[in-house]
């Protein structure tokens, strides 16, 4: 439901309620909600303000956050919209009561992301969790919503700092991507898993992570996290996706890569080769 057609449909039905600009947009919902909600606000009569209150894990301490909105272009994530900040963001622990379990895990994934790339002690935190309940995991929340506040504060545009919320997600949005052309509707989370995952494996292979930096991050991930089911044979799709993603400069294929626990490179021009290489160790045959 994340696509233009849809924000069409609000758009006319703003209209027909005769929203003005002085009205206010409430978002309440899922990450899909507060990105799209965002975009339709940001847009309509060239800006409504919109409040979030998102009642997923993902969009609490992710999609909420930070000021990016849009949609889909067909199996390309989030490739039209606009940074657009909320006038405030509500979070409540007491909606995540109301997950399917599959939704804590997928949030969960945002959060790791958050300690690898920024945060030893978060990221150490969130290993002494021993099993994903709302009363374990909500104590690190506010840590995680802090740390992406943080980033974005620094650089909202995306010019430098802030692409380091873009680890895991290049190849977390190619499988996305992929899946969703198929008519599988992956949990975002689970995507973003595999990619930290096999991004992980391509800063070990480039030697800005070491074999026991990996393997604690590779334990961890599958521990939490199934197994992704894609075939190696579609890895050239893959990369077709990923030529496609919006963070790439020119015609190369841009990663945001782990510069040990805590910290994070970006702006890593990785060869395709070495991509399906990577790839081709945690995909079925």
């Amino acid at each position: 439901n994340k696509t233009i057609e849809i924000c069409y449909q609000v758009w006319e039905t703003l209209s027909d309620y005769k929203i003005g600009r002085n009205d206010l947009i409430i978002n309440f919902g899922g990450g899909v909600i507060t990105d799209m909600g965002g975009f339709i606000a940001s847009t309509f009569k060239r800006g409504l303000r919109f409040i979030n209150i998102p009642t997923t894990l993902l969009s609490q301490v992710d999609a909420s956050v930070g000021g990016k909105t849009g949609v889909d272009l067909g199996p390309l994530k989030n490739q039209i919209g606009v940074f657009s900040n909320p006038d405030h963001v509500f979070i409540d622990y007491k909606y995540l009561n109301t997950l399917e379990h599959k939704q804590l895990v997928s949030g969960f994934a945002e959060m790791i992301k958050h300690g690898l790339i920024y945060s030893v002690s978060h990221w150490n935190n969130l290993n002494s969790v021993s099993g994903l309940t709302v009363d374990s995991i909500s104590p690190f929340i506010y840590e995680s919503v802090n740390i992406k506040h943080e980033i974005v504060t620094k650089d909202p545009k995306e010019k430098g700092a802030r692409k380091s919320l873009n680890f895991g997600h290049t190849i977390g949005h190619a499988i996305e991507g992929y899946l969703l052309e198929k008519g599988d509707t992956t949990a975002h989370g689970f995507a973003v898993a595999w990619g930290m995952l096999i991004e992980s494996s391509i800063s070990h292979k480039k030697e800005l992570i070491t074999t026991e930096e990996f393997s604690t991050i590779e334990i961890f991930i599958t521990t939490h996290f199934p197994e992704c089911t894609i075939s190696k044979l579609v890895i050239p799709d893959l990369i077709e996706l990923m030529r496609n993603d919006k963070k790439n400069d020119s015609d190369y294929i841009n990663f945001s890569l782990l510069n040990g626990i805590g910290k994070c490179k970006i702006n890593e021009v990785i060869d395709e080769n070495l991509i399906s290489d990577t790839l081709r160790a945690f995909l079925i045959d």
